[in-house]
């Protein structure tokens, strides 16, 4: 039996599905980084070993990002050197947080009277002229605008050939902004652009949406 909707239910059919997709997607957390690189890449590079700088003395933290950056790496093609293995490449980051201030508009409206003065027009003999008749009131909403605090992470990646006197061949640079989140729960979103897209072009500004549940670019 075939459903044939008349011109009203299908219209209420389109709307109901419409407010379903609005709040599917009010629903979906996502997470924004914004990643900017260069690079010079050699062709030969796959297969090639690397190995992390790091340095004397790396606390826990550090290493705890060293591992989520190592996770990424196998976008590059490189493989981590082991034991005393000479690795061709060579590996740093560096990161931080600057806290910075913004203005922002608070959601809630105030409402500000005002009073303006009225006029009819006169009629006379062949012509009409306005006149003054009164005063007006009306309520005008109005916004307050205050300081609000957010933080700004940052993630910077370097990648050295050792066997060409050490010159640079990639870097990268992540940066993040929020007014909830810790440098631990950003840290995840950041070493995964670090790599998104390798080795893309020279200056690339890219904006990287990530589903928060799944912590996976979209």
């Amino acid at each position: 039996m075939n459903t044939v909707f008349s011109k009203p239910s299908l219209r209420i059919f389109l709307t109901a599905a419409f407010v379903l997709l609005l709040t599917a997607c009010s629903t979906t957390q996502r997470f924004t980084t914004q990643m900017t690189s260069f690079q010079q890449w050699p062709a030969n590079a796959q297969g090639q070993l690397y190995r992390f700088n790091t340095q004397a003395g790396q606390n826990l933290e550090q290493s705890t990002y060293e591992n989520l950056l190592r996770n990424q790496m196998w976008k590059t093609g490189l493989v981590e050197a082991v034991g005393k293995q000479k690795a061709r490449f060579e590996v740093s980051f560096e990161y931080g947080v600057q806290n910075r201030q913004q203005m922002v508009r608070e959601n809630d409206p105030f409402y500000d009277p005002f009073f303006y003065p009225t006029f009819n027009f006169g009629w006379g003999w062949g012509y009409h002229q306005p006149f003054y008749s009164g005063i007006g009131f009306a309520m005008a909403p109005q916004y307050r605008y205050v300081q609000a605090s957010y933080n700004r992470y940052q993630l910077h990646v370097s990648i050295r050939d050792l066997n060409n006197s050490g010159t640079e061949v990639y870097q990268a640079t992540v940066l993040a902004d929020s007014n909830k989140a810790s440098l631990t729960q950003v840290m995840p979103f950041l070493t995964a652009s670090v790599f998104d897209g390798f080795p893309g072009k020279n200056g690339q500004v890219r904006k990287i949406n990530f589903d928060i549940e799944k912590n996976e670019p979209n």
